[in-house]
């Protein structure tokens, strides 16, 4: 199989990686790939996947968490064309509410799903009617109008919705339209894994699962993004409210309904306490509930739209109970739910095995590649995500071993029963050591905000010192990553943020722009229920319950912050894990195969040399 790689020079692991996945794709296989930052990871999974498609008229699907890499996938692809001058069609698919245009609806929270149906079912959004058309005369105006745009590809989702802007069109529908054409459609998991979005994929591209090759990249996510998916809450202040809706518009059904699941969820959080905060809820305690909800949807939502119909609105209360229901009514035998006291009283509905819905998309799939820079252990991504026909493949970094330091500092720790004043300043001085001795930017990464807020007064230095907050919006975050990165041209600058965090991991950093990053801690999520759950979980299902859900999440959140610092082959840095127990023999199967690290209890000596 010729593989269509566009670029010159092709690197021996990257080669590698080409080969092993054409091999995969032919042979029906998921694989697995743990490949470090720098292989070109894009280009190699999407050069073979595109050279089997064409002769195999398959269809390709490019899933990213991130927005920066559909751009890098659509840049990858019109290189390919340009090179080889195949004509490979591909669309960028993000979500509904990201591509719509209408200035009430796109600013719609909580349910812009169901307020964005309502809408179209009413014939009130002018951009879907232009696109769609309800009479075979407005269907034959409308694909006057949109047969020029039909017939564009390889643009990305601004540009798309910048055209569909001038011609009152729907973006997301037309990008629907187009998937039937396209040869790679680039989205995000929940357009493959979200079996309600992907019915509604799969039909408009006339595409089955077993034609489809799958790309998913910065797999390590997955599970977690799955979790979230349907990951539901019902909010006793969001029932009182649809309560007063519901009576509002004489529907007194409805609100004698929604009452009673007021009460019941009333009656669960009665055997919480002062010093108790959330509790387990069994089937049993939740059958009232799932009957009434069961019982009542239909009315529900009726309710819901003639309130917002009276009120010329597109959202409400109502609406917000049915997209609960609409889940909870999904039955799923590994769940966890929970009744908890935090502002309101909260109903939290969790799946624990999201093999449940990924099992079905990779076991049918014609074929697929999963890969990170921080997937291991491999086997525990095929176990969490239900693989059965996997292949598991682990790359070097091409970058040269000399241009990083690996530091493990074994004289501190944020372990939770040693956490007091004397190991903040001990952390604290280590990092008032270290920033002297770097050329330019340093990242602090800490395993919470809490932390970060008690050793922040006790940092000392004469550089500038910027700061992720909490509660940021994706412009004051543009902001102070800007502001960073223009430091890095002077003096150089350091910046606070928090491993696991969108710093941590969605954001480059390469040349002088950082130098050294410091993880403080082990980012160990919090002992919850949830995290209590999942533990018993898998310990149940793969007797690896602690790895599973608490230990490898943690290193790899720590590994991902680290991978901020070499990001080319030119590239020279620092990281310096800052806990004695990252070099913990139980840990050493969390990090790549050639992680090399120095033990030292005085990392400025080391760091001083390294630079010189």
């Amino acid at each position: 199989m010729k593989i269509f790689f566009p670029h010159e020079i092709v690197r021996k692991e990257q080669e590698q990686l080409m080969n092993d996945f054409a091999k995969a794709i032919i042979n029906r296989k998921v694989l697995l790939v743990n490949a470090p930052t720098g292989l070109g990871k894009t280009v190699s999974s999407l050069a073979p996947a595109i050279s089997y498609a064409i002769q195999n008229n398959k269809k390709i699907f490019f899933l990213t968490p991130k927005i920066s890499q559909h751009e890098i996938a659509l840049e990858t692809i019109k290189q390919i064309n340009q090179k080889f001058g195949l004509g490979v069609k591909a669309v960028d698919l993000i979500g509904k509410k990201g591509l719509c245009l209408d200035p009430f609806l796109s600013n719609v929270n909580y349910g812009f799903y169901d307020a964005c149906a309502k809408k179209k079912k009413e014939g009130k959004c002018k951009y879907y009617n232009n696109t769609k058309g309800k009479s075979p005369k407005q269907r034959a105006i409308n694909n006057k109008r949109k047969a020029f745009l039909l017939k564009k590809f390889n643009l990305s989702h601004a540009e798309t919705k910048k055209e569909c802007f001038v011609k009152d069109l729907c973006p997301y529908e037309l990008t629907l339209e187009k998937c039937r054409e396209a040869d790679v459609i680039i989205a995000d998991y929940s357009h493959l894994f979200d079996e309600r979005i992907r019915e509604t994929i799969l039909s408009m591209s006339k595409t089955k699962l077993e034609e489809i090759i799958l790309i998913v990249d910065e797999a390590h996510n997955l599970s977690e993004r799955i979790r979230d998916m349907f990951t539901i809450m019902l909010s006793l202040d969001v029932i009182q409210l649809a309560q007063r809706e519901a009576k509002s518009v004489g529907k007194f059904e409805v609100e004698m309904a929604i009452k009673e699941i007021g009460e019941e969820i009333v009656s669960l959080g009665k055997n919480l306490s002062l010093t108790r905060f959330d509790s387990i809820v069994n089937d049993n305690d939740l059958e009232k509930i799932y009957k009434l909800a069961k019982n009542n949807f239909e009315i529900i939502e009726e309710a819901g739209l003639l309130f917002m119909a009276r009120r010329r609105i597109e959202n409400c209360a109502l609406l917000k109970v049915l997209t609960f229901i609409e889940i909870f009514l999904q039955k799923n035998n590994h769940k966890l739910q929970i009744i908890e006291r935090k502002n309101s009283l909260n109903l939290i509905i969790m799946p624990l095995d999201v093999s449940d819905f990924s099992g079905k998309v990779f076991n049918e799939i014609h074929s697929s590649i999963l890969m990170s820079g921080t997937l291991l252990p491999l086997q525990m991504f095929v176990d969490v995500l239900g693989i059965k026909n996997a292949v598991k493949k682990e790359y070097l970094s091409p970058f040269p071993k000399e241009n990083r330091l690996n530091i493990f500092v074994e004289k501190t720790t944020t372990k939770y029963t040693e956490r007091n004043d004397a190991q903040y300043n001990e952390i604290a001085k280590n990092i008032n050591e270290i920033i002297p001795k770097i050329p330019g930017n340093s990242i602090i990464f800490f395993p919470s905000f809490e932390i970060l807020e008690k050793i922040f007064p006790k940092i000392n230095t004469s550089r500038k010192i910027l700061k992720q907050e909490r509660e940021q919006n994706n412009e004051q975050k543009s902001n102070l990553i800007h502001n960073f990165r223009f430091l890095g041209s002077g003096f150089g600058g350091v910046l606070l943020a928090v491993s696991g965090g969108s710093i941590a991991e969605g954001i480059d950093f390469p040349g002088e722009h950082l130098y050294c990053a410091i993880i403080v801690g082990v980012p160990f999520a919090k002992v919850s229920l949830q995290t209590k759950a999942l533990i018993d979980f898998f310990e149940k299902k793969f007797k690896k319950g602690w790895d599973y859900a608490y230990n490898a999440p943690a290193i790899n959140k720590a590994v991902q912050a680290a991978g901020r610092v070499i990001r080319s082959e030119t590239d020279k840095g620092v990281c310096v894990f800052l806990d004695k127990r990252f070099s913990d023999k139980r840990f050493e199967q969390f990090f790549p195969k050639n992680f090399q690290a120095k033990k030292s209890l005085e990392p400025k000596k080391e760091i001083e040399k390294f630079f010189k």
